[in-house]
């Protein structure tokens, strides 16, 4: 049995295309001065207002209402508020095969999304608001422990007017602030106490970027925490030097002190009363038939009732 022709593609084919010209690659245009020469067609990018393509998941465009929709709710949620002129020529701009009228209807009937007719803007309204730095404040207080804080990235959906008040909380002490390496202090040394990295910045600078996390300080409400350190003192303990070969015992006994581990401890006298005599009672040993058995001997057996 021979084996059957393999069939051509039809996208290999050189059979005459309907408008009756052959071509052996598809999608491809020809046109007049070329000599046969081929361009491949470009897709159709949608262009910013800055004359830049915009790209995005879908390479180019969205293709459904409620994708637009989704989009314009994320661009809102970081800007707080929209305007209506923007929100549609956005949906333009990134889907213009579909209808904007139609997502922004979706927007309006999302939750946390209020639109107001007097000046035709969008509003993300977040769960929680916090308007003044007194009520910051108390929400810091009461909802953080010394073991889980607040992450700053729920603050800042909370607070409409920037994150800024932290830093001002943090100064008076009520708050403390944990931050990550990141930005400036990304993949070089820690700064030693109370220096500046490699970078030039402290410990507590580069910005709010920084900030993760935010603990009220019970411990100082507590007072517990006692007064802060002065400069000062931590440059000149930071300047101290001191290797692990140092003999600390040596260096004080230079300067004539003695640390306190090399001090005997001190021992108490134990008062001693007079000594109780114990006294001595004799009884009688009890026998038993259960301890007799131990020895192999049974009363009840063995026992001959005189006659």
């Amino acid at each position: 049995m021979q084996p059957g022709k393999r069939k051509t593609p039809s996208w290999a084919s050189t059979s005459p295309q309907p408008n009756g010209r052959a071509s052996s690659v598809p999608g491809v245009k020809q046109e007049a001065g070329t000599d046969g020469e081929s361009k491949r067609l470009k897709p159709n990018v949608p262009m910013g207002a800055d004359g830049r393509p915009i790209y995005s998941a879908s390479h180019g465009m969205y293709k459904d209402v409620r994708t637009a929709a989704i989009d314009l709710f994320h661009q809102l949620k970081r800007a707080s508020t929209m305007s209506y002129h923007d929100a549609y020529f956005r949906v333009q701009e990134t889907s213009p095969g579909l209808d904007a009228t139609a997502a922004l209807e979706q927007l309006k009937a999302m939750d946390k999304v209020e639109f107001r007719e007097v000046n035709n803007v969008f509003m993300y309204i977040p769960d929680l608001t916090l308007n003044s730095i007194a009520e910051i404040r108390s929400h810091i207080r009461i909802h953080s422990t010394p073991i889980s804080g607040i992450p700053v990235k729920n603050l800042r959906e909370a607070m409409p007017n920037g994150i800024n008040p932290l830093g001002e909380l943090e100064q008076k002490g009520d708050i403390l602030i944990m931050r990550g390496l990141t930005g400036p202090f990304k993949d070089i040394p820690l700064p030693r106490l109370g220096r500046k990295n490699l970078n030039g910045f402290g410990v507590t600078e580069g910005g709010n970027s920084r900030w993760k996390t935010v603990f009220w300080d019970h411990e100082r409400e507590k007072g517990l925490a006692g007064k802060k350190v002065d400069e000062e003192f931590i440059f000149s303990w930071a300047d101290v030097p001191m290797t692990e070969t140092d003999d600390v015992t040596k260096l004080l006994a230079e300067q004539e002190l003695t640390s306190s581990a090399a001090i005997p401890a001190t021992t108490k006298a134990v008062p001693v009363g007079p000594v109780k005599k114990k006294k001595k009672t004799t009884r009688a040993l009890k026998i038993t038939n259960t301890h007799m058995k131990e020895q192999g001997i049974d009363f009840s057996k063995d026992y001959e009732k005189p006659t």
